[in-house]
């Protein structure tokens, strides 16, 4: 025997725990790049820079050499220092932004500083002493090793290039150049705005995974929670995941709304056959008492003997047989009307019309609410609908304070026509909205518990059923009656069944 083996595949919730963590890593790896880029972008102007400053170099001695054919010593002095500084101002003039100058090793001096292409009222003389410490480590390296020498240097605001280059005998000439940043603030906007909007996608990416899992989860907690009867409906969630959320619950709503119609209409059925059995022999016992009392009755009247209460027996028969007449229609053979085409419209509105005046007479304003647009015809047994509708207006307006209102309306929804009754009473408690259409149970004193029962035996049988929304001060029935309904009993079914 083969078993069927099910490939294991990762769940959506590992799936997009995973995808978190790559995005993150690619997070990472694109500041990392971008990182990169920028200090291989200042790694560029520094080299550049130094090929510029080599250049610069090269000239000064060129300029010393000319101008000191005769290879004297470079001695400490004012002389030297004024003869240099107009050397290195000369072969500096073409080159913007670089300063620099001679250096004597055995005396570890400066000398010949200029900066021509500074800008001042005055030439600049003094040697920057925030980069002073660093020029004489440069020049000193420079002239022991009798090999160039380069340093770049990164403050915050600048990057600093220093080249030093030996000279045949003591000393060596150098050069620095100082580039703002903000030179290139158009490159570093650009690389920011960059950033930033790698950091954006990435987070908002991270965000909406977190977000697309955590409803999940949720989600899949609150289905768990209902299964196990442990909650009723999914709680709120966020966006689509609320909307995914919301359909479940109104579908949980609408299944529990059957579970619980369908549970009536079995608890009904079962009660209408008890009943009607009840009804059925409750019938031809009446039946004997009637026919006996009526004998008894005119024997008595040719005796002249009319004291007896032959007249109220009857009537109490009477209403006995009344009473099994309504028991029977739990029987549905025994239901006889036929189904014709009517305007369900027209019988809510000779509904309101009949019971109006004992609506005014408690002083309450029955209204009637037609429907928006034209509603066709529908098949339906008149005479059941009628006592429907007038059952529903009846203890509606029983149930209203004085001086209170019943609204009544019909309207289609879908494939059902309804016709629907408000009130602003008392409204009916849970618990008995769960019995309300019990045979013989009643919220009144006075009432024997079978027009609910009737009602709702008659709109099942025309294959709708009655939908009771209440709270406190607050209370509608609604009929729903299906357009393509399909009689439970035909007409001819009931010429076949008829034997009332």
């Amino acid at each position: 025997m083969t078993k069927n083996i099910v490939p294991q595949r990762w769940t959506l919730q590992q799936q997009l725990t995973i995808l978190i963590a790559l995005f993150l890593c690619l997070g990472g790896a694109a500041l990392w790049l971008l990182a990169e880029l920028f200090h291989s972008r200042e790694s560029a102007i520094a080299a550049r820079t130094q090929g510029e400053l080599a250049r610069a170099n090269a000239r000064l001695m060129q300029h010393f050499w000319e101008g000191n054919p005769s290879r004297s010593p470079i001695l400490v002095g004012k002389k030297w220092d004024n003869y240099l500084w107009k050397l290195s101002y000369a072969a500096l003039s073409d080159f913007p932004r670089v300063e620099g100058g001679f250096y004597i090793y055995s005396e570890n001096q400066l000398l010949g500083y200029a900066y021509p292409t500074h800008g001042g009222p005055v030439p600049k003389r003094d040697i920057p002493p925030a980069e002073k410490g660093k020029i004489l480590e440069l020049v000193a390296s420079a002239s022991r090793q009798h090999l160039p020498q380069e340093m770049v240097l990164y403050p915050q605001l600048d990057i600093v290039v220093l080249r030093a280059d030996p000279l045949p005998f003591d000393g060596a000439v150098w050069t620095m150049k100082r580039i703002p940043r903000s030179t290139d603030a158009r490159s570093q906007l650009l690389t920011t705005l960059v950033i930033v909007m790698v950091l954006c996608v990435v987070g908002w990416t991270v965000y909406i995974t977190v977000q697309l899992r955590t409803g999940v989860l949720q989600l899949q907690q609150g289905i768990k929670a209902i299964e196990q009867g442990k909650a009723n409906l999914i709680p709120p969630l966020p966006a689509e995941m609320g909307q995914v959320g919301a359909s479940i619950n109104t579908m949980q709503q609408r299944r529990k709304e059957l579970e619980q119609r369908l549970r009536r209409m079995d608890r009904l059925a079962s009660l209408g056959q008890l009943v009607a059995g009840v009804a059925h022999e409750v019938r031809n016992p009446l039946a004997s008492m009637r026919l006996n009392l009526q004998y008894v009755k005119r024997q008595l009247h040719k005796q002249d003997i009319i004291n007896l209460p032959i007249p109220s027996l009857l009537e109490q028969v009477d209403r006995l047989e009344t009473l099994v007449k309504r028991l029977l229609y739990f029987d549905k053979t025994q239901q006889e009307e036929e189904f014709v085409n009517v305007s369900l419209e027209a019988i809510a509105i000779e509904s309101v019309s009949l019971l109006r005046p004992q609506a005014e007479q408690q002083n309450i304003d029955l209204t009637y609410f037609p429907a928006p647009e034209p509603l066709p015809e529908i098949s339906l047994q008149r005479r059941g609908i009628e006592q429907v509708v007038l059952n529903l207006i009846l203890n509606a307006i029983q149930a209203s304070f004085l001086s209170g209102e019943v609204k009544v309306g019909v309207e289609q929804q879908d494939k059902y026509l309804i016709v629907w009754v408000e009130d602003r009473g008392v409204g009916i408690l849970p618990e008995q909205q769960e019995r309300i259409f019990d045979p013989f149970y009643s919220t009144k004193a006075d009432g024997t518990g079978l027009g609910l029962a009737i009602s709702h035996e008659i709109v099942t049988h025309h294959g709708g059923y009655i939908d009771l929304q209440s709270r406190p001060g607050w209370t509608k029935f609604s009929v729903y009656l299906p357009l393509d309904q399909v009689a439970l009993v035909t007409n001819s079914q009931y010429g076949k069944n008829f034997h009332y």
